[in-house]
């Protein structure tokens, strides 16, 4: 009978492929599946015209522009607990919180102007995403674009590199003039 030892299949290199592929998978899925039974986010081909520039950015998690008013019951209906509205109070907020509230789902405000997301209300936002008793969330802006802006940050502030924050905050619509408040506010943070 030979009892020699014999190495494990890929030796040092398969640990580190395990390490660098599936660890990182790992905590994606603790972090979005921590929210228990949380209902999904519609996929876009899911979604009427309730969201321009709707995009189901995570699968608690969608983003857009403007909503349509008279279309806030059909978001409760497809599952949203939760619009978070980074427009001022000049574009309407005080009219879509009274049609939000009005069905009974949860409504904040973090408006976001010119500049970049106060750091208040990026953490604002991270505490909101962080309790699953708020899923689904849609976060929203006229465009899409401080929602991106505000995302990216958000991720980079997770430590996520820089150019992994900046492709996500496109996805959700941030624009060239908001990638370089991002990219300012990389420098000096992280």
């Amino acid at each position: 009978m030979n009892l020699q030892h014999k190495p494990i299949a890929g030796g040092p290199w398969a640990a580190l492929l395990f390490l660098v592929l599936v660890i990182p998978w790992l905590s994606v899925v603790a972090e979005e599946g921590a929210s228990g039974d949380a209902k999904e986010v519609p996929f876009g081909d899911n979604m009427g015209a309730e969201v321009t520039n709707y995009n189901r950015l995570r699968p608690h998690i969608a983003t857009g522009g403007t909503l349509d008013l008279s279309a806030i019951p059909q978001l409760k209906a497809k599952g949203f607990k939760t619009i978070i509205d980074l427009r001022t109070p000049e574009e309407g907020t005080a009219e879509e919180k009274t049609a939000v509230e009005a069905t009974g789902m949860h409504y904040v405000n973090l408006p976001v102007a010119k500049g970049r997301p106060s750091d208040e209300q990026i953490q604002t936002l991270a505490e909101i995403l962080a309790d699953s008793g708020n899923r689904p969330v849609l976060i929203h802006c006229a465009s899409g674009n401080r929602v991106g802006t505000a995302w990216a940050i958000y991720r980079l502030q997770q430590g996520i590199p820089l150019e992994i924050a900046i492709e996500e905050g496109r996805t959700a619509g941030m624009r060239p003039s908001r990638e370089a408040q991002v990219r300012t506010f990389a420098e000096s943070c992280c």
